[in-house]
């Protein structure tokens, strides 16, 4: 059996140029989906002046993390690096001088994450930096979907009230520990564990396909809005 025949992601890549939207991932089972579950290291905050530094990404499928199969990319620095960042992403400015351009390190990345739906922590911030990214690398095919990971903590951990406090805080609720933080692709591995657990519990709770779990979610901002 070839390697490729491991890889059923893979097996698909004759529809390259195309991505699910989410009329079709809406009826996707969990057990049966490809995620993507991606992280950004990045120069800072706004996406309007920083710059992506990182992009650590991990593939589960089938409910299963493929652990000879994680990926990531780092960017050539772009200008003057900022000495607040070095201390949130750790990456010296040697290492980055070692990176790809972006263009290069989005269009590998695309390839990784086709026919996959992506997962992220707080997905607004990393979306921000990679969809400009996508359109500059000149991508035919649409960015994935993404779906944000805490939006579906917050729906399937009904009794854990730490949004607010982040990744570390949802991972420790879960019993799970918070492995190489600072860099996107240990980011990237501590999500994909957690996005296990929140599958779990989603199917506990008769979440079984995405379009539910999405249902959900809005329902869960509407309480909370209401609220508010």
């Amino acid at each position: 059996m070839s390697v490729r025949a491991w890889w059923p992601w893979r097996r698909d890549s004759a529809v390259r140029g195309t991505q699910p939207d989410w009329t079709q991932i809406d009826t996707w089972m969990w057990q049966q989906a490809a995620f993507t579950v991606l992280d950004l290291e990045t120069s800072g905050l706004d996406a309007r002046c920083h710059h992506i530094v990182q992009i650590g990404a991990v593939r589960v499928e089938r409910g299963t993390i493929a652990l000879g199969n994680l990926w990531s990319g780092l960017v050539r620095q772009q200008g003057k690096g900022s000495n607040d960042s070095l201390l949130i992403h750790e990456i010296s400015p040697s290492r980055q001088a070692a990176g790809q351009e972006l263009q290069q390190v989005v269009q590998d990345f695309a390839v990784y994450a086709q026919n996959s739906l992506w997962m992220a922590w707080d997905a607004d911030f990393d979306l921000a930096f990679l969809t400009p990214a996508w359109r500059a690398a000149g991508l035919s095919q649409p960015r994935p979907a993404c779906l944000d990971l805490a939006d579906l903590a917050e729906c399937v951990l009904p009794n854990w009230q730490g949004r607010r406090r982040g990744l570390d805080d949802c991972l420790a609720y879960c019993g799970l520990p918070a492995i190489d933080r600072h860099d996107a692709l240990g980011d990237a591995l501590a999500s994909a564990q957690l996005l296990q657990v929140l599958i779990s519990r989603a199917q506990q709770q008769g979440l079984h396909a995405i379009g539910q779990a999405r249902q959900a979610i809005r329902r869960n901002r509407q309480r909370q809005a209401a609220v508010f």
